[in-house]
């Protein structure tokens, strides 16, 4: 490295940064002498991460184009930094095919399937800020603003599980919007420092390029510390938690991460009023956190990623699929022709060969018997007898195995046990239900704490003074944040229908439950109906069942209709000598009396 002590790489940068915030000294979670045994045939273990990034990343796009170019690239210059460690990916299907032309590669697409299912079965969790409605709203409509159900399901949530981590963070800037910005970093492009398990610092890295090309990267570092605050209405100093942002810009020497030298932050334009250091009083919040759902037991990485163990599967299946895709190119009947019955070229007058799926050859001559005649017909047809069978059942136990201790293929739709009744693949359901409560539960911590400091940035935002104190309840449960997620695992309106008539009709659910679970996407009007159209047919079970029984009037009631309808009531004694000859002539009633 040279002597300028401002040029070193990234990962020298955080490390750098680790101890300056841990006072000369880095926490580990495992001994060193097992660390050393782990890494003990690797050069570079953040090489060594870097480069799983990368694989994980190529096998989630799903696209064969990429994963063959990661391998090729891999297998030429990755590998060979550590050539030992990575020995047995030397090996994969994708590795070795990649240095063969005439191949067939089929992608099966399951990585990016797995995340993308069971995504889709969480769905985006339902926020509310307890009884208030007025925080509920605007917590809503800075979620909006943000696009945050389209940043959880297409960014965070499966990114993180991807890679193994990633990180939040809320910026604000009123030029752009009124509202907190929260932006999702990937797991390249953040970095977290614990200190007695807990996490002291974040560093993240933005990057840029300006109108010559030349690449920066700026390190914006947010840790608490306690300082002594003076209270601005009392005059009273008190020792409190405050955010300190710093920010730090670097030019790249070359095009790889090494090689970074410090640089003023007004060397770009969108730089120029950026303030180095900023500190937020009695702040105990980094204004963003970690997005980790599986923890690393390595310690080599802040999370674990879904396909770890994985990817030996993943090569496993697409070498089956190919295997069998390019047996069935193989297993196309072959025409042998003699060449004098071929199309021939019109200018060199040779035979022209047939095409890759025509599996035509060609004889160059005839072959006569001792009479003269050919011994062989013109044209003769075979075809490869190829057990097809072999490479689909392979496939499909791989394609379990993938699964295994995941979800199950049922909730791909896919019926591996034809002969099972409907009870026993509810019961391979579990599976998939276990797995998504668990990363559920992961899940509203960190959008608790999430929600959180987004009301809080807002608070700031718009509070009298610039970096005011932010006004806040004392205990984190005091906010009331409520994150509630669909409670079925099947999220089609059939399924919940048919499980929330079962708990409505056993009394398990109230009315307004059943509604808000069957049409919680609805507005307001349309559940109010739903219910009084409940409340009416009720009330009208309730009648019949109220005839079936013989619930006949009482006396009294006979009494009282026998008063209306004859006995005592005067208007029918006045009626009572009425002329029926009279009434027939006002009515022009014919008299039919046969005399």
């Amino acid at each position: 490295m040279s002597n300028n002590k401002h040029l070193l790489s990234i990962r020298e940068y955080i490390r750098r940064k680790a101890f300056k915030i841990g006072n000369g000294t880095v926490e580990v979670g495992i001994s060193p002498t097992e660390r050393a045994n782990e890494t003990t045939f690797v050069n570079d273990p953040n090489e060594i991460q870097k480069l799983n990034l990368e694989e994980y990343n190529a096998w989630y796009s799903s696209d064969g184009a990429r994963i063959l170019n990661f391998y090729t690239r891999a297998e030429i210059i990755d590998y060979n930094y550590d050539p030992i460690f990575n020995r047995n990916k030397r090996s994969y299907f994708w590795s070795v095919s990649a240095t063969e032309g005439d191949i067939k590669r089929t992608h099966s697409g399951i990585p990016r399937a797995m995340v993308d299912t069971m995504s889709a079965l969480m769905s985006v969790p339902h926020i509310t800020v307890g009884d208030d409605v007025k925080k509920t709203e605007r917590l809503h409509e800075i979620l909006d603003e943000n696009n945050f159900d389209e940043l959880v399901m297409q960014e965070a949530r499966p990114l993180s599980w991807v890679e193994g981590w990633g990180g939040w963070k809320i910026n604000w800037n009123e030029d752009i919007s009124d509202t907190p910005i929260l932006l999702y970093y990937r797991a390249n492009s953040v970095d977290f420092i614990f200190r007695n398990r807990r996490m002291v610092a974040i560093v993240y890295q933005d990057y840029y390029t300006d109108e010559d090309d030349n690449k920066f990267v700026l390190f914006e570092t947010r840790r608490l510390e306690r300082r002594e605050v003076k209270d601005k209405a009392t005059g009273i100093c008190k020792n409190c938690i405050c955010l300190v942002i710093e920010k730090e810009l670097f030019k790249y020497l070359n095009n790889s991460e090494n090689n970074i030298q410090k640089v003023d932050l007004n060397s770009l334009p969108e730089l120029e009023d950026t303030i180095p250091c900023l500190i937020i009083e009695d702040c105990p919040y980094f204004l963003g956190g970690a997005n980790i759902y599986l923890k690393d037991s390595t310690e080599l990485s802040p999370g674990r990623s879904i396909f770890t163990g994985k990817i030996d599967l993943f090569d496993d299946l697409d070498k089956e699929l190919s295997q069998c895709s390019n047996s069935i190119t193989r297993s196309t009947p072959i025409e042998y022709i003699e060449s004098e019955y071929l199309e021939r070229d019109s200018k060199t007058g040779q035979p022209k060969m047939p095409h890759q799926y025509d599996r035509k050859y060609v004889m160059l001559k005839s072959v006569l018997g001792g009479d003269g005649q050919k011994v062989r017909e013109p044209v003769t047809v075979t075809q490869p007898q190829i057990n097809f069978e072999q490479y689909s059942q392979a496939a499909k136990e791989t394609f379990v195995m993938i699964l295994n201790g995941y979800m199950s293929p049922a909730s791909f739709g896919l019926d591996i046990s034809r002969d099972a009744n409907a009870m026993s693949q509810r019961e391979k359901e579990k599976v998939t239900i276990f797995t998504r409560n668990g990363f559920i539960a992961t899940e509203k911590k960190i959008y608790k704490k999430l929600m959180i400091q987004l009301l809080l940035a807002d608070q700031l935002m718009h509070s009298n003074e610039e970096y005011n104190r932010i006004e806040r309840p004392a205990n984190e449960k005091d906010w009331n944040i409520s994150i509630k997620y669909d409670e079925f695992a099947d999220a089609s309106f059939e399924a919940k229908l048919e499980t929330v008539l079962a708990g409505w009709q056993g009394g398990l659910l109230s009315d307004n439950m059943a509604i808000e679970y069957l049409h919680k996407d609805s507005p307001e009007d349309v559940k109010v109906r739903e219910l009084e159209f409940i409340k009416k047919m009720r009330d009208q079970e309730k009648e019949i069942a109220g005839r079936a029984n013989g619930d006949n009037p009482s006396d009294d009631e006979l009494a009282e209709l026998g008063k209306v309808l004859g006995g005592d009531n005067p208007e029918n004694d006045s009626r009572r000598g009425t002329d029926i000859e009279g009434v027939k002539e006002r009515n022009d009633v014919p008299d039919l009396t046969d005399e």
